[in-house]
């Protein structure tokens, strides 16, 4: 569908929205989509005079999760969905998730599995409507962008540099930056610890995501959230980063032949996957390195990263888990996940290395 096209269905969207409507809202729980969801909340409340009636996040392909948001968004008798920051497209809940709703509007920026667009859903990735490589837009600024289009939002441009940030994404948005930051008086560093707080929050209390988006919601100050009690979890958060990178750092095992790095961790905090990842990757930016996470369920969590992009993170993923009964897994190109169940890890460490070896020959 032509950009013209899908700009004037979101408008048509945005605009046919009232007070009548009981919005539930879906976003990705990283620092991007929270931010996702703190600019869209924004936008809501100037068109409908009031919130979302349901607010939940989500990750990939979690069936418990998304039993539990159909079924409080049938309590609540809502009629119109908004998911953000998810690739829906390619999760095997997508069709029951849009199922129960009237009209259905997503907006995402990962890779395209399948175009979802219909008479009742309004489908938007970043590549629809951008030549930039999707994972160099993140979805909250393309949420500012697009969704601003509609609804006066400007003051929410400093909620979008932290969603940037969060998906490593300040290289690309400099300029903006500089723009968000002159107009706020907030500096580099403020906005990188706003980061770290909500991915703190992510991770040492999910269950109180809603209460910290309320806050970016009503808070007359972004300094203000930093002076809130969720700081205490920066802390914890900061404890916990520091011993779990030790421990994978004691039993990492190197490929020299295949330029990979494989990390293994055991830890009940399954958010904390992607930062510990972040860091290790750091220290090997022209390496694939993959962490492998068990938190003592029945399914390993997996993140790979490849700072220079050499090799496509999500590709390597996608093709790790074929033949993987109950298996997902994709994202971007320096960066991607996948849920695999526990007793065919032997089965996707050796897809693994055998895709790794033809991709590194390339």
């Amino acid at each position: 569908m032509k950009k013209s096209m899908l700009l004037l269905r979101l408008k048509e969207f945005c605009s046919d929205l009232d007070k009548k409507d009981r919005v539930a809202l879906l976003h990705h729980s990283d620092p991007d989509g929270f931010c996702s969801a703190a600019i869209v909340l924004k936008a809501l409340k100037k068109l409908t005079g009031k919130m979302p009636v349901v607010i939940e996040n989500y990750e990939y392909a979690d069936n418990k999760r998304a039993k539990a948001f159909l079924k409080k968004a049938a309590e609540k008798k809502t009629n119109k969905l908004i998911i953000l920051d998810i690739s829906i497209d390619g999760d095997p809940n997508w069709k029951r998730l849009v199922k129960p709703f009237e009209k259905v509007l997503i907006i995402d920026h990962h890779k395209l599995y399948e175009d979802l667009s219909s008479k009742k859903t309004i489908f938007i990735k970043a590549q629809f409507v951008s030549k930039r490589e999707p994972s160099s837009y993140p979805c909250s600024k393309l949420c500012f962008d697009l969704v601003g289009k509609c609804a006066k939002i400007s003051n929410a441009d400093w909620i979008a540099c932290i969603g940037i940030i969060g998906d490593k994404g300040y290289p690309h948005w400099k300029p903006f930056f500089k723009k968000t930051m002159k107009r706020t008086g907030l500096d580099l560093f403020t906005l990188t610890d706003l980061t770290y707080l909500v991915g703190a929050t992510e991770v040492m209390a999910r269950e109180k995501m809603n209460s910290l988006l309320l806050l970016f919601f009503e808070a007359k100050s972004p300094k203000e959230i930093l002076r809130s009690p969720f700081s205490k979890y920066l802390e914890k958060m900061k404890m916990e980063l520091d011993r779990q990178i030790w421990l994978c750092m004691e039993n990492a095992l190197f490929f020299p032949e295949l330029e990979l790095v494989l990390y293994e961790t055991r830890t009940v905090r399954e958010g904390i996957k992607s930062y510990v990842v972040n860091e290790l990757s750091e220290l090997s930016p022209n390496r694939t390195v993959i962490l492998i996470q068990d938190s003592g369920k029945k399914y390993l969590r997996v993140s790979a990263r490849r700072q220079d992009c050499r090799i496509k993170m999500n590709e390597l993923l996608e093709r790790s888990i074929r033949g993987i009964p109950d298996a997902n897994g994709g994202g971007h190109i320096p960066a991607a996940a996948a849920r695999i169940p526990k007793r065919f890890e032997s089965k996707f460490k050796k897809n693994l290395m055998k895709t790794l070896k033809r991709m590194v020959r390339k």
